[in-house]
């Protein structure tokens, strides 16, 4: 993994999935994460998430947004929201305490969970483009807004555009 680049690993152990994210996680793993949130989301086995940043050293907002957005969704659909590991200490604390982020897991305290070599990296062969990037880079912000007013004010003028953009 080169120093600029994030990776994205998933598995399934009984009804709990797993994501792991290593590195700097940006738009550039826009594919990555959407096939993990898809693979979640169509298991119907799946009870709990399990969200490993103990390896990320940075998420962009759009990446903050997806995660937030799989979280609210999974809430909506299953008993307990989902697991946050690795937060406390990490580079990611500030960021996800000052953009509401935390109050939509369990943060846990626990410092690993599973090792990478347990799961399966996300490889995406295509990049997302046009209209569809847009809207995925919308959803993900207005994820975001909707968690505080201060999140709407700081992404007002990404979304405006975004929809702009998109209409």
């Amino acid at each position: 993994m080169a120093a600029q680049e994030g990776a994205v690993f998933i598995g399934k152990y009984a009804a709990s999935f797993i994501f792991k994210g290593e590195g700097r996680l940006t738009q550039k793993s826009l594919g990555s994460m959407n096939a993990a949130v898809k693979q979640c989301a169509d298991d119907d086995g799946v009870t709990e998430l399990l969200i490993d940043i103990t390896g990320c050293r940075y998420m962009d907002s759009t990446i903050l947004g997806i995660i937030a957005r799989w979280a609210i969704v999974f809430a909506k659909t299953h008993s307990a929201p989902p697991f946050l590991l690795g937060l406390p200490g990490s580079p990611l604390e500030s960021i996800f305490d000052r953009m509401n982020l935390t109050t939509l897991f369990h943060v846990s305290r626990e410092t690993q969970f599973t090792s990478k070599e347990a799961l399966t990296q996300v490889t995406v062969a295509e990049h997302v483009t046009g209209p569809e990037y847009a809207e995925y880079l919308l959803s993900a912000h207005e994820a975001l807004a909707d968690l505080s007013e201060e999140n709407a004010q700081e992404f007002a003028a990404v979304i405006q555009c975004l929809r702009a953009e998109l209409h």
